[in-house]
């Protein structure tokens, strides 16, 4: 079964290509696409746009790979029990291929298919279930975060930051853990750093930056004003 690709960015061509299939631009309609998973490779600001241009009888077909905190937003539509991925694999830029980082994983109603997806390239990707797959949404949430604001800090790349900034990663790290985990009611498995560390390295030429600001670090700060974590991110919006 062919999935229908929305979104022609960097991972909606890379997706596209490994499913030899074209990516639905924005502005072309997929209402009428072929019945199997619809996964959106879109930016986070363009999702409600996505789910309206959905019909409501396909909507449950969406497959949401979005990083940030989507949580809300698909609550509010009802889409909660949605398939959702979080992709560990780096792409550098349009037309280039996937760099695996290991870790990737799927929940939800076309995850099998995801997976075999990606597994047509070579890229690895575990199925979970919803709670597991909450505790993970939050690491990667963190590394986006904490390593996107560090990178932009410090004009470096990830690989970078593990060699000469780590003391940096577990400070900002620890704090906007403690956040996440006190907003949420959850606890993550202990050696966080560590396992964002070892996938950092993975695509060490990576450069982070904080960007989609509500749907990342805007998220965290919406829920307390932590000291260093308000501190840097004012640094680099007096610059």
């Amino acid at each position: 079964m062919t999935p229908t690709i929305i979104g022609a960015g960097r991972v909606g061509l890379a997706l596209a290509k490994i499913a030899k299939t074209a990516p639905h631009a924005r502005g072309q309609s997929w209402s009428k696409a072929q019945p199997g998973p619809l996964i959106v490779c879109t930016r986070n600001d363009d999702l409600a746009g996505v789910i309206q241009a959905t019909p409501p009888t396909r909507r449950a077909d969406l497959v949401f790979i979005q990083n940030g905190m989507i949580a809300p937003l698909l609550k509010e539509h009802g889409l909660l029990q949605n398939t959702q991925a979080l992709v560990y694999f780096a792409v550098s830029a349009k037309g280039r291929e996937p760099v695996d980082g290991g870790g990737t994983v799927v929940f939800g109603p076309w995850a099998q298919e995801f997976q075999s997806l990606l597994g047509q390239a070579s890229l690895g990707c575990t199925v979970v279930d919803s709670q597991s797959f909450q505790r993970q949404m939050v690491e990667k949430l963190l590394w986006n975060c904490v390593f996107g604001l560090l990178c932009q800090r410090h004009s470096a790349s990830v690989g970078t930051l593990v060699q000469a900034h780590r003391p940096e990663i577990h400070a900002l790290n620890d704090e906007l853990q403690g956040v996440a985990e006190r907003a949420l009611d959850l606890q993550l498995q202990p050696g966080v750093v560590q396992r964002l560390c070892d996938y950092s390295l993975k695509i060490a030429d990576y450069k982070g930056a904080v960007k989609e600001l509500p749907w990342r670090n805007g998220w965290f700060l919406a829920q307390e004003h932590s000291p260093l974590h308000s501190q840097w991110l004012q640094e680099l919006t007096a610059q």
